[in-house]
Formats: structure tokens, C-alpha cells, sequence
């Protein structure tokens, strides 16, 4: 039998121990214990969510504005395919069309000079012409005034020794007739001495044109009487007869001053003209190579400024540097000016199963504290699917230096993502999605303290 004694000590305790306030107040402090356990031991993620898009992970080329001019021709589109040196964008080059024909001009006309200066130094050296026919920059004309001058000093050296010769002829004629005189004054001289020796030996003389004067002493001498009038007779007949001699001795000696005085030049050296016809040809080949060295000059002038306006004329169009796809940074389609240097559009790669891909997303300043490479990040496609599309990486990127945004400062991540042959199928370039970067973990406990404590991070 049950002893009523302990139904009472029973029901004691029960309305002790199983009142109100202590059925609520022990779940409530196991509750509190397990919860400040659980925040001790279990861990949150720390994420950073942002916008961000799917980029290819190699951007095969920037192409920026090549000229400042207006917008001509524009075939600038999204996602469009382009081949290699296919034409994008065609500026208005007029300007540049006509500088680029006048150079052209100029430096062919140096060119046909240059051709012409060779021509003419080679005719110069080979004193022969080589021009086929006129030449539009007189050059034949200067080569035949240069012949004309080299045949003038010729000529004057030819006038000079015909004049000389005419001279040495009128020379010999004198000395020709003086001697003549001579030869018949010294005949004479002759016949007197032959008559002086006639008279002195008292012999007649022979054949001699003067035998006269003998015959006549002779005679004189046959009358005189005495020795004495035949000796005065005697001196006196020599005495004219050398009177006769020293005039004739006399004229003799001036015959010969006559002769000596009468001079003859020297043979002509044409070693002068010679000098003077290789003076001329130096300084025509000294001009004619200085006016070479100076079109040469303008020439490379005119090259260097031919080649800045080509680039420029080349610069009016921008053709695609690569095969692939155009993304443009914002609506270029119906801009009319693009500066020069600005970014027109990215070729981005064929996009098939092959490309690697990358998530382009911007993160605040605010919440870059603990961000670094190699972080996990999961991007999730906004599209309107029963299943959405999610794709994992890591960060491979990050800018060193914030980027201004609308006033805000973001920080440039590029995470690298790994697709598989299905996942290709549904990305196009410029996907967007949220990216949600995992930073680390901290325990519950830790997370709430931080935003008590005003510690966002």
C-alpha cells in the first residue's frame, strides 16, 4: 500500500519546483548558455557583395582615337565580330589628303632634280652630253654654257699661237732681209779687202766688182813721177779703201745688232689653259655637288615631313589590329568627335570554349580592408531562369590605387572563374551578376561585438 505520508512530500516538491517562474527561467538560461556557446564556437563568413560583369581574361587590343577630326564613316557596334584590318571608324582627312598629295609632288620633283644633277655632273666629267633632250631644269643648258666657255679658252689659246706664229713669221722676214743685207754688206766688205790687198801687193785683182778703183790707182800711178808721188798715191788709195772697209765693218756690226734685236718668242705651253679649263671644271662640279648636298637635304626634309603627314593621313582611319569581338565602353556609336588618345573600343577574343574568362567588379573603399588575391569569389548571373547560373574563382587583381566612380572611390577587383562546357554555353561578354567575395571567417560572438563596436570590416 502506498504510504500517504510521501504522496504529501510529493506534492511538496512538485509545487516547489514546478511553478511558473522556474519552468520559463531554465530553458531561457540553457537557451542564452547554448546561443553564447554556439556564437563561441560557430563561424560566419565574411563576405563583400558588388555588381560585376564577365570579361575575357586577355583583352587583345585598346584601340584608341588616332586624330582629332571629325567622325567620317563609324562601324562601331556591341559584341560585334570584326576580322584583322577590317576598318572601324574613317575620320575626315581632306586636309591631310591634299598635304600628303603636295608633299608627294615636292619630293618627286627633288627627285627628278637629283636625277638631272647626276646627269649633268657625269656629262661635266666626261665632257660629253648626256641629256637625251631639253631638260625642264636647264641643266643641259648650263653644261653646254660650261662647253661653251671650256671651247673660248681653247679658242684664245689658238688665237694666241696663230698670233705668235704670225709673228715669228714677220720675225724670220726681218732677219731674212737683214741678213740678206748683211751677206751682200759683208760681199762688199770682201771686195775691198781684196782690192786693200790688191793695192798693197800692187797685183791686179780679179773678177772683183770694185777692180775699178785698182785700174784707176793703177793709172795714177803710172804718171807719177817720182817715189814720193807713188807713195802718197799708194797711201792715199788705201786710205780710201778702208775708209770703205770700216764703213762696211761698220754696217756689218749694225746688221748683227739689227738680228739679235729682233726676238722670237717661246713655244706656247697650253699648261695654263689647261689650268683654267680644270679650274672651271672643278667649280662646276663643286657647285653642281653643293646644289646635290642641298636638294638631298630638302629632300630628307621633305621626308621627314612626308612620313609625320602620312601618319597623320593613316591616322584617319582605325582598322582592327585582331580578329574578335568589339566591346565599347559606352555608346560611340553617334559620337561625331572622338579626342585623340581616348579609348574608341576593346577587341575582345572569340568567345568558344577555349577563351578564359574573368568577373570585373568594383568594391568600395570601405569595405576593401582584409581584400587580397587569391580570396574566393562566386558570382551569380542575374537572369531570369529556374536556375541560375553560379560560378566560383579567385581574385587574381587589384588596383594599387582606388578609381573614382560618381564621386565614390571603388577599388578594381578581376577574378578569374572556372567554366565548364555547359556553363560556356549560357555566358555571353558583359554577363552581370553579383559577385560575393569571401574575405575570411570570424565567430559569431566576434561579428555581432564588431557591429557594436562600429567595426564594419
Amino acid at each position: 500500500m502506498f504510504d500517504p505520508k510521501y504522496l504529501e512530500s510529493c506534492e511538496f516538491y512538485q509545487r516547489r519546483y514546478r511553478n511558473f517562474p522556474i519552468l520559463i527561467i531554465i530553458p531561457i538560461f540553457l537557451l542564452v548558455n547554448f546561443i553564447i556557446l554556439f556564437s563561441l564556437i560557430a563561424r560566419r563568413e565574411i563576405v563583400v557583395k558588388a555588381g560585376g560583369e564577365i570579361v575575357p581574361a586577355k583583352i587583345l587590343s585598346d584601340i584608341q582615337s588616332t586624330s582629332n577630326n571629325a567622325v567620317d564613316i563609324n562601324h562601331l557596334a556591341e559584341n560585334k565580330s570584326v576580322k584583322k584590318g577590317e576598318t572601324l571608324v574613317t575620320f575626315k582627312s581632306d586636309n591631310e589628303k591634299i598635304s600628303v598629295q603636295l608633299l608627294n609632288q615636292q619630293v618627286n620633283n627633288i627627285n627628278d632634280r637629283l636625277q638631272s644633277l647626276d646627269i649633268y655632273k657625269q656629262s661635266i666629267i666626261d665632257e660629253h652630253n648626256h641629256f637625251g633632250g631639253i631638260d625642264k631644269f636647264g641643266y643641259d643648258s648650263l653644261f653646254n654654257g660650261y662647253i661653251a666657255q671650256v671651247n673660248t679658252l681653247n679658242s684664245e689659246f689658238n688665237q694666241q699661237n696663230s698670233d705668235k706664229q704670225t709673228a715669228d713669221q714677220q720675225a724670220n722676214h726681218q732677219i731674212d732681209v737683214l741678213k740678206q743685207g748683211q751677206s751682200k754688206n759683208n760681199q762688199q766688205l770682201s771686195d775691198y779687202q781684196a782690192i786693200l790687198t790688191s793695192i798693197n801687193n800692187n797685183t791686179r785683182p780679179t773678177n772683183n766688182p770694185y777692180q775699178s778703183i785698182y785700174d784707176n790707182y793703177a793709172s795714177q800711178l803710172k804718171s807719177a813721177q817720182t817715189a814720193d808721188d807713188k807713195e802718197q798715191l799708194k797711201q792715199t788709195a788705201l786710205s780710201n779703201v778702208r775708209q770703205q772697209i770700216d764703213q762696211l765693218q761698220t754696217n756689218s756690226s749694225s746688221y748683227d745688232n739689227q738680228i739679235a734685236g729682233i726676238s722670237k718668242s717661246g713655244p706656247l705651253s697650253k699648261s695654263s689653259t689647261l689650268d683654267k679649263i680644270a679650274d672651271l671644271k672643278q667649280q662646276q662640279l663643286a657647285s653642281s655637288q653643293k646644289e646635290i648636298n642641298d636638294q638631298q637635304q630638302s629632300l630628307a626634309e621633305l621626308k621627314a615631313k612626308q612620313s609625320s603627314v602620312n601618319e597623320d593621313y593613316q591616322d584617319t582611319v582605325i582598322k582592327a589590329p585582331e580578329s574578335g569581338i568589339l566591346h565599347l565602353t559606352s555608346d560611340k556609336a553617334t559620337i561625331k568627335y572622338f579626342p585623340k588618345g581616348t579609348t574608341v573600343t576593346q577587341i575582345y577574343p572569340m568567345l568558344n570554349k577555349r577563351t578564359k574568362l574573368s568577373v570585373e567588379y568594383y568594391v568600395p573603399t570601405s569595405n576593401s580592408v582584409g581584400l587580397k588575391r587569391g580570396q574566393n569569389i562566386r558570382f551569380v548571373a542575374n537572369q531570369n531562369v529556374t536556375k541560375p547560373l553560379i560560378l566560383t574563382g579567385t581574385i587574381k587583381t587589384i588596383s594599387s590605387a582606388p578609381i573614382i566612380i560618381k564621386e565614390e572611390s571603388f577599388y578594381k577587383c578581376i577574378a578569374s572563374i572556372n567554366v565548364n562546357v555547359r556553363e560556356h554555353e549560357q555566358i555571353k561578354y558583359g554577363l552581370a551578376g553579383k559577385v560575393t567575395t569571401t574575405k575570411g571567417t570570424k565567430t559569431w560572438f566576434n561579428y555581432y561585438k564588431d557591429i557594436l563596436l562600429g567595426n564594419t570590416n
